[in-house]
């Protein structure tokens, strides 16, 4: 079921034919601090190993980047055993004894749940608060697995929303569109009425656009195949939703 926030419904009406922002969360609203090579690797040096950050990175990046799908967070089961192997194929060398690994892995699972391990884009809190102030139906749709809840609560996150939908609890994943229209449902809006945004052109912006839903690419880097409509940050997006003045 949906994590709901307790956030109340807006009660002003918002100023034009949207009525719904959904936000993907990683990468989106936040990031990994300082980055996920450093944290892989500071915490190696507890369980003494001293990989070098960069080559971490780049192994991280490399076998993110050829990871097959994200079924695993369909499911708070496998999730851990997905994580397991993918950390296998980044720091695995580093860690040749089996025991040796599982420590590493264990204390390492754990510190991605921790808010010092996080932070908000500067434009995160701003542009939610600023849709929340127009009277916009505010929401977190995120492929994650069930530490976001944990993370979300720390960080304050559930605050700044009415609702989070974590794929690992709904048991489907984006670019699922039963996902997008659970979240409709959520916001009682119909899917004209809704703006997903994120920064995965698979999951979030094809996903939004085949469940019916208007779609902005989170592209911070300017890399934004043509043809699809992109914004290089938060803030913009209060640019699209808004009327605009004649």
């Amino acid at each position: 079921m949906e994590r709901k926030t307790g956030r109340p419904t807006a009660r002003v009406r918002p100023p034009s034919s949207y009525r719904a922002v959904f936000f993907d969360a990683g990468n989106t609203l936040l990031r990994a601090h300082p980055s996920v090579g450093h944290i892989y690797t500071r915490v190696a040096r507890k369980h003494g190993v001293r990989p070098r950050v960069k080559e971490v990175e780049a192994s991280f990046l490399e076998a993110w980047k050829a990871r097959h799908g994200v079924e695993y967070l369909k499911s708070d089961r496998a999730e851990k055993a997905w994580w397991q192997k993918m950390v296998q194929r980044v720091m695995g060398r580093h860690f040749p004894a089996a025991v040796k690994f599982r420590r590493y892995f264990e204390d390492l699972y754990g510190q991605f749940a921790h808010p010092a391990h996080w932070r908000y884009f500067d434009d995160a809190l701003p542009t939610l608060r600023a849709l929340r102030g127009k009277g916009y139906r505010v929401g977190v749709v995120s492929n994650w697995d069930t530490r976001l809840v944990t993370l979300a609560e720390r960080m304050g996150l559930t605050k700044e929303v009415e609702f989070l939908l974590v794929s690992s609890i709904e048991g489907m994943v984006k670019p699922d569109r039963r996902l997008f229209h659970k979240a409709l449902q959520h916001a009682d809006v119909r899917p004209h009425e809704a703006v997903h945004v994120g920064d995965s052109l698979h999951e979030d912006y094809h996903g939004a656009v085949n469940a019916g839903l208007a779609a902005l690419l989170l592209d911070r880097h300017d890399a934004a195949p043509r043809g699809v409509r992109a914004v290089k940050s938060l803030t913009e997006v209060l640019d699209f939703v808004l009327p605009k003045k004649k």
